[in-house]
C-alpha cells in the first residue's frame, strides 16, 4: 500500500490515463455521436503502433513521420471496416468489429519477418541487426525530462515526460470533439443513431456521416497507438488483446456516452484502477502473487461496467434522457 503515497505511482496513473483518454475519445465519437458499437477499436491502436515500429526499425524512418503514417493507416483501416460492415445492424456490426481486430492481431502475431511475431518488435530486423526502437522514444522523453529535472529533481521520469506530451493533446482533442458535436453533422447523427434502417431509408447521406464518424474515431485510436508506442517502445501482440477495447468502453460508460468532458475524470479513475491492482496487499488478496493481483483489473473493470449498466447506464456525468439503450 506504500505505493499509493509515492509520486511515481500517480505519475504513471496520469500518463496511462492520458493515453486511454484519447483512446476512449474515439469510442465516444463513434458511439456517443454515431451510435456505432465498435468492439474492435484496439485494432486501430495496434496498426498505428506496429506501423511506427516497422518503419522506424526496418526502414530507419523518423518517429514522427512514422507516427503520421500509422495514424493514416488506422484511418484507412476504419474506412475499410465501415465500407464492408457498417450496413450491418448494431449487434452484428459489433461482432464483425471484434473479428476485424482479431484478424489484425493474428496477422501481427504470424508475420514474423515484418512484425517480429510472438517476440514483438524486439525481433524486427533492421540494417544493424535486431532490436527495438527505444532510442528514438528515449531521445524524445529524455529531452523533456532533462528540462524537468531542475524543477522536480529525481521525479523527472519517463512517465512524467509522457504527461507533458499526452495531456495537452488530450485537452486539445476534447475541445475539438466538443466543438464537433455542436455541428449540424453531429445533430443528424444523434437524431438517427438508434435506427439501424436509417442508412437505407434516407439514402447515402447518413451512411456517409456514420462512415466519417467511424474514421474519425479510428484516427483517435491510431493517435492513442502513437502515444502507446512512445511510452512503452517495445510492443508485443498481447498488448492489443480484445480486453483493451473494453478498457476504453469502461471509461466511456463511466464518463457518459454523450459527455465528452467526463472522459478526463473517468480516464484518471481507470488509470488508478489499472495501476493499483498489483499493490493491493490486504487479505485475502495477499494470498495472490503480484502478477495475479495485477490481473484483478480485468475482474474489477468488468464489475464496474456491469454495475454502471445496471445502476447508471448514462454514466456519472450523463443524462438518462440522452441515453437510449438498444
Amino acid at each position: 500500500m506504500d505505493a499509493f503515497v509515492q509520486p511515481g505511482f500517480w505519475v504513471f496513473v496520469l500518463a496511462l490515463a492520458g493515453i486511454y483518454g484519447i483512446f476512449a475519445l474515439g469510442l465516444q465519437i463513434q458511439y456517443g455521436v454515431g451510435g456505432i458499437m465498435n468492439f474492435g477499436h484496439v485494432g486501430m491502436m495496434a496498426v498505428s503502433g506496429y506501423t511506427i515500429a516497422v518503419l522506424v526499425i526496418k526502414y530507419q524512418w523518423s518517429f514522427w513521420w512514422a507516427a503520421f503514417v500509422g495514424v493514416v493507416l488506422a484511418a484507412l483501416l476504419g474506412a475499410l471496416l465501415g465500407l464492408t460492415t457498417l450496413r450491418l445492424s448494431g449487434d452484428y456490426f459489433a461482432i464483425a468489429s471484434i473479428a476485424f481486430a482479431e484478424i489484425t492481431r493474428y496477422w501481427i502475431l504470424n508475420t514474423d519477418s515484418v512484425t517480429g511475431g510472438t517476440q514483438g518488435t524486439l525481433a524486427i530486423p533492421n540494417p544493424l541487426g535486431f532490436g527495438g526502437y527505444t532510442n528514438q522514444p528515449d531521445l524524445i522523453l529524455t529531452w523533456i525530462s532533462d528540462r524537468l529535472y531542475p524543477i522536480v529533481g529525481d521525479e523527472a521520469s519517463r512517465d512524467m515526460s509522457m504527461i507533458f506530451i499526452v495531456w495537452p493533446f488530450l485537452f486539445l482533442f476534447i475541445w475539438i470533439a466538443s466543438k464537433l458535436q455542436q455541428t449540424s453533422w453531429a445533430r443528424v447523427l444523434r437524431a438517427t443513431r438508434e435506427d439501424d434502417d436509417v442508412p437505407r431509408s434516407l439514402g447515402k447521406n447518413v451512411f456517409r456521416f456514420r462512415l466519417q464518424t467511424l474514421v474519425i474515431g479510428s484516427v483517435f485510436g491510431g493517435i492513442a497507438g502513437v502515444f502507446w508506442a512512445l511510452q512503452f517502445a517495445l510492443l508485443a501482440p498481447e498488448d492489443f488483446l480484445r480486453i483493451v477495447t473494453f478498457y476504453g468502453w469502461m471509461i466511456l460508460i463511466l464518463a457518459g456516452a454523450t459527455r465528452v468532458k467526463g472522459l478526463i475524470i473517468a480516464s484518471i479513475f481507470f488509470g488508478f484502477l489499472y495501476g493499483s491492482t498489483r499493490f493491493l496487499e490486504f487479505w485475502p488478496l495477499s494470498l495472490l502473487s503480484s502478477p495475479e493481483r495485477a490481473y484483478l483489473r480485468v475482474f474489477l473493470i468488468g464489475f464496474v461496467i456491469i454495475l454502471l449498466m445496471l445502476k447508471r447506464p448514462q454514466g456519472l456525468f450523463g443524462k438518462r434522457q440522452e441515453m437510449v439503450l438498444e
